[in-house]
């Protein structure tokens, strides 16, 4: 079965779930587990960040590293803007998400991933959302890999985002020249909540990848 058909399957069989028994990593990309594949998971368990000011990941995983990935004494974490606050899921006890009140609010998802030589980063973002907005990833940015310093940056180019049901969005990113960590900014709209997000990167040669191809599918799918 080619990659594209299991791809569609997938997406089918996802179409059909009712919104509250949709998995929180609801539509992984295809390149998960490839070789300089990537994948973070912010779950926002409240009793798992005494600092609010430092939001740590349940799981992160890089293949062929096993476990946190650190990158020159970088660490893949989080950071939330002040006007984001923390506050228990009432239909999950124990579990926690960041909510915003009637200003906007942001947070900054920094990743350490691989160095290497590859022209392209893809970046693929799932965000479990809830409240009267819809949160999206309002920019991405790395060092440039020729100088690898921040104040020559990167900046990454969107490719499209994807409404999957009104608690689900999926959104595609490219950086080129492709660095070995970057910060993805996603913007929380006043009133709305983030649950989780998962975030999966992969360094390729390939301009294209198997999503961005087949994005007006994807979003004929849900239409």
């Amino acid at each position: 079965m080619s990659r594209f058909l299991t791809f569609t399957l997938t997406l089918t069989l996802a179409a059909g779930l009712a919104a509250p028994t949709l998995a929180d990593d609801f539509m992984p990309p295809d390149w998960r587990g490839d070789p300089l594949s990537y994948v973070a998971e912010w779950d926002f368990v409240t009793n798992f960040m005494p600092d609010p000011m430092n939001v740590l990941p349940d799981y992160i995983n890089a293949v062929g590293d096993g476990g946190m990935h650190e990158l020159n004494d970088a660490v893949t974490h989080a950071h939330i803007s002040e006007e984001v606050y923390w506050e228990n899921d009432p239909s999950e006890p124990g579990d926690g998400r960041a909510a915003t009140g009637d200003l906007p609010g942001q947070i900054d998802f920094f990743l350490a991933n691989w160095i290497d030589d590859y022209e392209y980063k893809h970046i693929w973002v799932q965000i479990t959302y809830g409240g009267q907005g819809v949160p999206f990833v309002s920019g991405v940015i790395g060092p440039n890999p020729g100088t690898n310093q921040w104040e020559d940056p990167t900046y990454g180019t969107g490719m499209g985002g994807l409404e999957v049901d009104p608690n689900h969005r999926v959104e595609y990113w490219i950086l080129m020249p492709n660095p070995d960590r970057e910060h993805i900014y996603l913007d929380i709209p006043p009133f709305t909540y983030v649950d989780q997000v998962v975030i999966d990167t992969i360094s390729t040669n390939d301009a294209i990848s198997t999503e961005e191809a087949t994005w007006g599918g994807v979003k004929a799918l849900y239409r």
